[in-house]
C-alpha cells in the first residue's frame, strides 16, 4: 500500500500550479492597468470682509481663477464674510452665506464672476 502521491499526480499538479501562478499574475496586472478613482477635492473659497470694499476702490482681486477645472464628485464650498453679494457663475452668495455645490455630471458652466477681475468664470467638469 502506497501513502504518497503517485507519479501520475505530479503533472497534474504542477499543472494546477502553473494555472494558479498565471492566473495571480494576471490579476496583479489587471490592478495596476486599471484606472484609479481620484479621491474627490473639495475646493473652498472664503469671501473676506471689505472684499466689495476694495474692489471698489480698484484693487484687483483674485480669489477664484478664471477657468476652474474639477472632476465629477469634487466640491466648491464658498464662504461669503463680505458685505456684499458675489456671484461665481451661476452660484450666488449673499452675505454671511455659504454654498456647496457638489458636481454630479461633466459639463461646462459658464457666467459672471465678481472673485476673479476679468468678471468671467469657466468651470469645467470633467
Amino acid at each position: 500500500m502506497s501513502t504518497g502521491a503517485t507519479t501520475n499526480d505530479r503533472p497534474t499538479a504542477l499543472w494546477l500550479t502553473g494555472v494558479l501562478a498565471v492566473l495571480c499574475l494576471a490579476a496583479l496586472v489587471a490592478m495596476q492597468l486599471a484606472p484609479r478613482a481620484a479621491a474627490a477635492q473639495t475646493i473652498e473659497i472664503v469671501v473676506p470682509s471689505g472684499t466689495q470694499t476694495q474692489i471698489d476702490a480698484g484693487d484687483e482681486i483674485v480669489l477664484f481663477p478664471r477657468r476652474l477645472e474639477v472632476g465629477v464628485g469634487d466640491r466648491i464650498v464658498i464662504t461669503n464674510e463680505d458685505a456684499e453679494s458675489h456671484q461665481v457663475g451661476p452660484y450666488v452668495v449673499g452675505p454671511g452665506q455659504r454654498i456647496e455645490q457638489t458636481f454630479s455630471s461633466s459639463g461646462i458652466i459658464e457666467g459672471v464672476c465678481t472673485l476673479h477681475p476679468s468678471g468671467e468664470v469657466t468651470i469645467v467638469v470633467r
